[in-house]
C-alpha cells in the first residue's frame, strides 16, 4: 500500500508542478475561499484511478469527486491539491494529502510539496519522516519563541469569523509570530518542528486525514481547540462536515487550549 501511495503523490505532484504558472480556469465552491481548478481535477483522476485499479474493494473519499464507499475496512481519503488558491496565485504553497484509514483510524498518510520534493509519511507505531528521515514537533516549550499558524479562511458563518478572530488576537498576546500558509504546509512545518503548531476553525476531512497521523507519530497533539480527540466521520455526509483542529508539540499545545479557554 506504501509504495503504490508514494508513487500516487509524486505523479500528482509532478502534474500540478508542470501545471504551476499557467493560466487557470477557477470556479468557486461553496464560498469565496474555496475554489478549483482543472489541475485539481486532474489530479484527484490520477490518485483516484490509481487506488481504484490496486485497491477496487477499497472504499475512497475525494474532495472533487466525493464519496464512494464500498463497505470496507479500508478507506482511503484524497485531497489532490491543497492550496488551491496559493496555486492559482503562483505562490509554492500547495502540494497533495493522501492518507489511508482502517475501521475509522488512519494508519498511513502522505504529504507531498511538489515545489521542493519534499515527501512527509507517516505509518501508525512507526514515526513520521521527511524524504527518509525522522521529523520531530518542536522541542520548546515556550509560546513566545515559537511561530504559530492560523487558518483565516473567508467564512460565510459569523460565529466562526469572530471565533477566528478572537483566537488571534489571544494567539498574538502570546506567540513571537503568527502566519498563515495553508493546511498541508502547517502541518508540514508542525511536524518538523519549524512552527509551533497550528489553529484551523474550518477544515475538512481530506485537510486533515493525513496531516493528523504525521503530526501524532511526530510527537505531537492533534485535537479540536478544546483538546478533545477528534472522530473522522467516513458516511456518506463526510464530505459536509467541517472540523476545528488544534494541533502541535504536546506542552505548546496544552499552552494554547488554556489560552483559548
Amino acid at each position: 500500500m506504501r509504495t503504490v501511495a508514494v508513487d500516487l503523490v509524486r505523479r500528482a505532484g509532478e502534474l500540478l508542478r508542470r501545471q504551476f504558472g499557467a493560466s487557470h480556469q477557477v470556479r468557486a465552491k461553496g464560498d469565496v475561499s474555496n475554489i478549483v481548478t482543472e489541475a485539481d481535477i486532474a489530479a484527484e483522476r490520477l490518485l483516484v484511478e490509481g487506488l481504484r485499479r490496486h485497491f477496487p474493494a477499497h472504499s475512497i473519499i475525494a474532495e472533487e469527486s466525493g464519496c464512494d464507499l464500498r463497505g470496507s475496512d479500508y478507506t482511503w481519503v484524497v485531497d489532490p491539491l491543497d492550496g488551491s488558491s496559493n496555486f492559482v496565485a503562483g505562490l509554492p504553497w500547495f502540494g497533495v494529502l493522501l492518507a489511508l484509514l482502517h475501521k475509522g483510524e488512519p494508519v498511513q498518510g502522505f504529504l507531498y510539496l511538489p515545489m521542493s520534493d519534499a515527501l512527509y509519511e507517516a505509518e501508525k507505531g512507526r514515526g513520521a519522516r521527511r524524504n527518509g528521515q525522522p521529523v520531530r514537533v518542536s522541542a520548546c516549550a515556550d509560546l513566545g519563541e515559537v511561530l504559530w499558524n492560523v487558518g483565516m479562511d473567508s467564512s460565510p458563518d459569523e460565529g466562526r469569523r469572530r471565533a477566528c478572530a478572537e483566537s488571534l488576537v489571544r494567539l498574538l498576546q502570546r506567540v513571537r509570530n503568527v502566519r498563515a500558509t495553508n493546511c498541508l504546509l502547517d502541518a508540514a512545518f508542525t511536524a518538523d518542528g519549524r512552527i509551533g503548531g497550528v489553529l484551523n476553525h474550518s477544515e475538512r476531512l481530506w485537510d486533515i486525514a493525513a496531516p493528523m497521523l504525521i503530526v501524532q507519530e511526530a510527537g505531537g497533539r492533534f485535537t479540536d481547540p478544546q483538546g478533545r480527540p477528534l472522530t473522522l466521520d467516513l458516511s456518506a455526509r463526510a464530505a459536509e462536515r467541517d472540523y476545528a483542529v488544534l494541533a502541535g508539540a504536546p506542552a505548546l499545545h496544552a499552552a494554547v487550549v488554556e489560552l483559548l479557554r
